[in-house]
């Protein structure tokens, strides 16, 4: 085929096959070919073409040379490039694609902070579950229901960033989400913490070992009283005592002049005569000092003391599945305020024995004045429950054990701060008065140590924490005396089950803990509370809790811990024991129970119902200044000159020792 030289030949063949093409039905589109065409001379441009050339700072005359020869070839010098060979068509779509692209990726810039925030969020929420599954409170629907719904939220705010409109509602969503699921990482966070705190067993007992001078001596330290005439005991607590003379003994490069005694009344009175000029001894037993020494705590003071750690030997923790498998928690409540780090009475001594498949918990009281043998402290003699506790919970643990012939497995130790703080923490508890009573209650201050008036209706109470405790103390008013006291701390405890047995103590349970963080002390394991917790959540039962108390015989008998003088105690009734021995047996056979029959000495100590009936357990103490008064004074105990004013006439005088 020749080849067309001239540009008219060129549109001659053009014209020839547009025509063919336009006989055919079909619209054939031109396509250039540079080898033929070295430059079009003004071709026809779309419509916006111009537009485009002022766009990029040209006109349409700078786009095609003038000067180049009609048909010839541009000179060397103006040579176009590549890209400038192509045509207008061409470099029109070309720019389209390019602002096209360009404008994508301002849109993708736009939403890729939102992205980074729903990825962030994505993080937060599998950090969450993952606490979640560790802590193992959370049943596994709710688990399930909670991934989910975490998931979800996930997809949804990721979508919404592909929005022109809502991907701002989409980001603000994912901020706050992100906020909340912080917070719930902190929160679930700090109550593991706390939980792995409250859960660790103590290995050791610190005892406080004091030196006492009289009030008006004038050493302020123990180097003032370096050269002092000390005495001691002879008898139990030695060991501990050696210890800080010891320590002493090194501090001040010397030794101490001792002298020994074999009872508490002799050692005091020989102090408070100048015979000794100081006393070395265990202030747990201040207490027990006063009791029988009015006055003492008032006429001595403290210059010196010195804290003694024992270690404490415990059996082995069994690891049982509590949530399948019956057991027997001991519950201590010691008679101090503040921290548990020293050793103290035993105030409050209860079983609490628990078949998680009937769903079914029995609730033994045992008092605290109760005659019996200390297991590794006592040695054939005999003292009171109650100062068990001040040789470690191992030893009301042992004797719990010997009372009833069972194997205790866990213990809960707590003292009375706990119970206010737990109280509070739940958020206060409903307690069931049998009877109208009036009580003073010994709220703790540090620097006023003052006493309150408080009065609680027959039936239904709603109470805080420091109401709760002094309803839990409260025996110089009750109809029953110790035994009645006994009831209420049960009922004390059947309102705290009730209350942390609901599902809404997932809002509380951190703050439970938090409460309880230095008050309590257990050798339950924090897996172990939890799959409790988590038990109770999946099935929401109701729990069968029966209330049982062990009674016994009024007494005054010598104690191993104070051999000065006899001591009032309660000698244990061994049907009494029985008959709540055999409600334990049926609970861990796993039969459904009820209280335990009644015995002889049970139906003795019961109070008729028209003692309960009037005001006189609301009025008996109405004077503040007398009862303050006289408890300060007599150390809570009462004389025969005190019987008209604060006893009824009816009660025995053993009910209010």
């Amino acid at each position: 085929m020749r080849r067309k030289s001239t540009f008219e030949d060129f549109e001659e063949m053009f014209r020839d096959e547009s025509s063919d093409s336009e006989d055919c039905g079909e619209k054939k589109e031109l396509e250039f070919d540079p080898r033929i065409v070295r430059k079009m001379r003004r071709p026809e441009i779309p419509a916006n073409g111009s537009e485009l050339f002022e766009e990029q700072g040209e006109t349409q005359a700078d786009f095609y040379d003038e000067d180049a020869d009609e048909y010839g070839e541009m000179p060397k010098k103006h040579k176009k490039s590549k890209k400038e060979k192509l045509s207008a068509e061409e470099r029109y779509r070309m720019r389209e694609d390019r602002l096209r692209k360009k404008a994508e990726k301002r849109r993708r810039n736009k939403h890729i902070g939102g992205k980074i925030l729903t990825f962030i969020q994505l993080l937060l929420s599998i950090v969450l579950m993952a606490a979640f599954v560790m802590l193992n409170i959370l049943p596994d629907k709710y688990l399930l229901a909670a991934g989910v719904i975490l998931f979800f939220l996930f997809v949804f705010c990721f979508l919404l960033q592909f929005g022109r409109r809502v991907h701002w509602f989409g980001k603000i969503l994912s901020l706050i989400l992100i906020g909340v699921l912080i917070f719930g990482n902190i929160y679930l966070a700090k109550t593991m913490g706390t939980l792995n705190v409250v859960t660790k067993a103590k290995t050791y007992q610190t005892d406080k070992i004091v030196i006492a001078v009289m009030a008006d001596n004038p050493a302020q330290s123990i180097e003032d009283a370096k050269d002092y005439q000390f005495g001691i005991m002879s008898g139990l607590d030695r060991a501990k005592v050696d210890q800080a003379i010891e320590h002493i003994s090194e501090g001040l490069n010397q030794e101490l002049d001792i002298s020994e005694y074999t009872t508490y009344s002799e050692l005091v009175q020989h102090l408070y005569d100048g015979k000794i000029d100081a006393m070395i001894y265990n202030q747990t037993l201040d207490e027990l000092i006063e009791d029988n020494n009015p006055g003492f705590i008032e006429k001595v003071r403290i210059i010196d003391d010195f804290e003694v750690k024992t270690e404490v030997l415990m059996k082995d923790v069994p690891d049982l599945p509590i949530t399948k498998e019956p057991f027997i928690v001991f519950l201590s409540g010691m008679d101090a305020y503040g921290t548990l780090d020293q050793t103290c009475r035993s105030d409050v001594n209860i079983l609490a024995c628990v078949n998680p498949t009937t769903k079914q918990v029995l609730l033994v009281s045992v008092p605290r004045d109760a005659y019996v043998e200390i297991p590794g402290i006592t040695y054939g003699e005999s003292d009171k429950l109650t100062h068990a506790g001040m040789y470690g919970i191992q030893y009301s643990i042992a004797t719990m054990e010997q009372i009833f012939d069972i194997d205790i497995d866990y213990y809960v130790r707590v003292n009375f701060s706990a119970v206010i703080q737990m109280v509070d923490a739940l958020g206060g508890i409903d307690v069931e008065s049998d009877y109208a009573f009036s009580t003073y209650y010994k709220q703790y201050n540090a620097d006023t140590d003052t006493w309150s008036y408080y009065e609680y209706k027959k039936g239904l109470n709603h109470l805080d924490g420091i109401y709760a405790l002094a309803f839990a103390r409260e025996r110089m008013n009750a109809a029953g005396g110790d035994y009645q006291r006994a009831k209420n701390q049960q009922k004390v405890i059947a309102a705290l089950l009730e209350k942390i047995k609901s599902p809404a103590v997932l809002t509380g349970y951190t703050n439970l803990l938090s409460s309880l963080e230095g008050t309590m002390d257990t050798n339950f394991s924090s897996q172990q509370l939890a799959s409790l917790v988590k038990m109770q959540l999946n099935d929401n039962a109701e729990w069968n809790i029966v209330s049982s108390t062990v009674y016994g015989y009024s007494s005054e008998e010598y104690c191993a811990s104070y051999a000065d003088s006899p001591l009032y105690v309660e000698i244990l009734d061994d049907d009494s024991i029985l008959a709540v021995k055999e409600v334990i047996d049926k609970l861990m056979a796993g039969e459904v129970i009820s209280e335990p029959r009644v015995t002889d000495l049970q139906q003795i100590y019961e109070v008729d119902e028209s003692d309960m009936e009037g005001d006189y357990y609301v009025n008996n103490h109405a004077d503040d200044d007398e009862y303050d008064d006289f408890y300060w004074e007599h150390g809570g105990y009462l004389d025969e000159s005190d019987y008209e004013t604060f006893v009824h006439p009816e009660t025995e005088e053993d009910d209010y020792e």
